[in-house]
């Protein structure tokens, strides 16, 4: 019996559809500005720098506006790959803030927020993804929902 049972589960499982990749949803693309750097130096796991994340702007279809100010303590790697570990605050033309939370292995990024405006409510439970580059004094991202 148990080797009937086993038999059909593995029968079902190699029939199984591959599943499906989540929807993308484009959310905004956003240029941070980055001050002088904070020398950390040489850590355990790489090299180290505060980089104070000083303005910028962001425009996409539901959101638009200003980034205010933030932090990014990321480190680079012995390859020389930069995995960024930022919050930084967006506020929207209408006055909203929205706290943004990064972490990645550039040149990907997961991306969480926090907002108290019930307009930008539904960002809370939003997971995102982002990918982009360098720019003279800083970076660009697009950024993209994850599922709905």
């Amino acid at each position: 019996m148990l080797a009937s049972l086993t038999l059909l589960a593995t029968a079902a499982l190699g029939a199984a559809a591959i599943p499906q990749p989540p929807p993308l949803t484009y959310l905004y693309s956003v240029n941070l500005t980055f001050g002088d750097p904070i020398a950390i130096g040489s850590v355990p796991y790489g090299h180290r720098d505060l980089l104070t994340i000083s303005g910028g702007h962001f425009t996409g279809p539901k959101i638009t506006g200003k980034v205010i100010g933030g932090m990014d303590w990321g480190l680079t790697d012995s390859k020389g790959v930069f995995s960024p570990d930022a919050i930084y605050v967006l506020q929207t033309n209408d006055n909203a803030t929205i706290a943004v939370f990064e972490k990645g292995y550039a040149p990907n990024v997961h991306i969480l927020f926090e907002t108290s405006s019930s307009k930008y409510a539904w960002l809370n439970s939003a997971v995102a993804y982002a990918g982009g580059g360098p720019f003279e004094g800083g970076v660009a991202l697009d950024v993209w929902q994850i599922g709905s």
